[in-house]
């Protein structure tokens, strides 16, 4: 009898030796990088044709001041895309005037609307409505790391606006072209 339980009893355990052997828990490990560079993008929408057009036309009665025709423009739309370095703040976009200048006597204002779109993270907040110079001024400040989405229809509308501050000094002329430029800068 001994004998039959060693004979039967060894090659049972023998049997459960294996079961026991591959239910043993082990533990593995991955590393796992990931990376991302700081961005900074800023473009205007639509990108086909980005001009703005404003016409003084004469009065047709005599004592009456210039007319502004189309005194404010809502076509352009900015977007832009921010990766911040670290904990590093916020970023402003700023516009200017570059590559010509306005005409004696004229004013040239901007102003970005609130955010819209498909965009998502910390967006800009707008700073209001600026009188654009040769000086960069904050136009949308406090964004974070964020995108606006693409196109028209997201990020902010951009309105701009030109009011006759000084018709003394405004002389007949011919066109007059100049560049806004805008900067995605940290604070």
């Amino acid at each position: 009898m001994h004998y039959m339980f060693l004979k039967y009893g060894l090659r049972f355990l023998f049997l459960l030796m294996p079961v026991c052997a591959f239910s043993q828990w082990d533990n593995g490990q991955v590393s796992v990088f990931f990376s991302m560079p700081e961005v900074a993008l800023v473009d205007i929408e639509p990108g086909v044709n980005n001009r703005i057009h404003f016409t003084l036309s004469a009065s047709t009665e005599s004592g009456s001041q210039p007319v502004i025709e189309e005194s404010a423009d809502e076509t352009l739309w900015i977007n832009y895309s921010s990766a911040l370095a670290g904990q590093q703040g916020s970023r402003s976009v700023t516009a200017e005037l570059s590559q010509g200048a306005l005409p004696e006597g004229l004013r040239l204002y901007l102003e970005a609307s609130d955010y819209t779109g498909g965009g998502d993270g910390q967006v800009g907040q707008p700073a209001g409505k600026i009188e654009l110079s040769n000086q960069p001024r904050p136009v949308i400040t406090g964004i974070g790391n964020c995108y606006t989405g693409d196109g028209i229809q997201n990020g902010h509308r951009l309105t701009f606006s030109i009011e006759i501050s000084d018709y003394a000094n405004m002389a007949a002329a011919g066109q007059f072209n100049f560049v806004v430029l805008y900067t995605l800068t940290d604070n």
